[in-house]
């Protein structure tokens, strides 16, 4: 009994360890809800507004990320309460947003996503959409995407990663979980408000979650 204790133990101390080097890798950014008011209400679930961005000069760099990214796609992501179901949605160029991302300060890129579609943002995620590239090639998926593509390529190109990566049963395969959250880190940013206690508990509550269970669509304004 005091081995299998010992041995609790060790693994506990050795997941805390993983769980603080990671998240210490993790780019914030700041002020992403700074001076914000007269916000929607909340509703059940989460969502949280993912800016897609690629790098390189050839389009405006977004001022608050580090190195130069442009803007590749707006959506926001709605995940149930239970955690068993997510929607994927894309803001068409008519929202107005990209612009807004790519020369504003966060906050102003949240408070154009919440004027237009009428839904509070919980937390703001900016991701290198080479990533999703990254996970295709780890999980035996065709990483092959056309930087500039339109929301029907991008939803299609992130069907596939997700159906590779969620397929997995990560819980009983921890060096592939470990893989999957290392590189999905190395290629994302996210709010500083967003605690390191909440993220664990939402990579918790998503570990039922399948790619069968996301849906895509275009958003639309309120």
């Amino acid at each position: 009994m005091v081995l299998v204790l010992l041995a609790g133990l060790v693994l506990a101390m050795v997941g805390v360890l993983v769980n603080v080097v990671l998240v210490g890798r993790l780019e914030r950014i700041d002020g992403a809800f700074a001076g914000l008011s007269d916000r929607p209400a909340t509703s059940p679930g989460r969502t949280f507004l993912m800016v897609g961005t690629r790098p390189g000069a050839d389009r405006a760099d977004v001022p608050w990320l580090e190195g130069e990214q442009s803007v590749e796609a707006v959506m926001l992501i709605e995940v149930a309460a239970d955690g068993l179901s997510a929607r994927v949605e894309t803001l068409p160029a008519r929202s107005g947003v990209d612009p807004v991302a790519s020369t504003d300060p966060p906050s102003a890129t949240v408070a154009a996503v919440e004027s237009w579609t009428g839904r509070r943002v919980d937390h703001l995620i900016a991701i290198d959409w080479t990533t999703f590239s990254r996970l295709a090639e780890h999980n035996g998926v065709d990483p092959a995407y056309e930087p500039g593509s339109g929301p029907a390529a991008q939803h299609e190109f992130l069907q596939r990663v997700m159906a590779g990566t969620l397929s997995q049963e990560l819980r009983k395969r921890p060096l592939d979980l470990y893989r999957v959250l290392s590189t999905t880190i190395d290629g994302t940013a996210v709010d500083d408000g967003w605690s390191v206690a909440e993220m664990d508990l939402l990579v918790l509550s998503l570990r039922n979650l399948r790619s069968y269970a996301i849906t895509y669509a275009m958003a639309q304004p309120a």
